[in-house]
């Protein structure tokens, strides 16, 4: 699994996003985690925009709040929110996307250990 971020302050490579929406998906293969402050991204269709120009593709908006993400290599999983507690290093995880519908559970948990620091040291609490 592959955790990316999304926050409104770039630069800091401590800086991850303590609360927000995130966004699970499949891209080439790989399972992809986003996690983004709602001071970047306050919807979900907006998380996957920014997602695609990473990819080198031209988001396609079919109307202000529809996005056409039609590509082969692409599987939108589903999403949520989240708030992660720093103190307690606790990630929960609940909600459901409206454009998405929910984000699958099974393999979360493994998923953020594989990934490696910071994200194998959090708890995980799904909602």
């Amino acid at each position: 699994m592959r955790i990316e971020t999304f926050v409104a302050s770039e630069g800091a490579a401590e800086s991850l996003p303590t609360e927000g929406k995130f966004l699970q998906l499949r891209w080439r293969g790989e399972e992809v985690v986003i996690f983004a402050d709602q001071a970047r991204h306050r919807y979900h269709n907006q998380i996957l925009a920014h997602f695609l120009s990473d990819q080198g593709m031209t988001p396609r908006w079919s109307a202000p709040d529809h996005l056409e993400a039609a590509h082969a290599d692409l599987l939108v999983i589903g999403g949520g929110r989240f708030c992660l507690d720093r103190d307690r290093w606790r990630l929960r995880l609940w909600d459901a996307s409206q454009a998405y519908g929910r984000f699958r559970e099974a393999g979360l948990a493994e998923g953020l250990v594989a990934a490696g620091p910071p994200w194998e040291e959090l708890t995980l609490v799904i909602d």
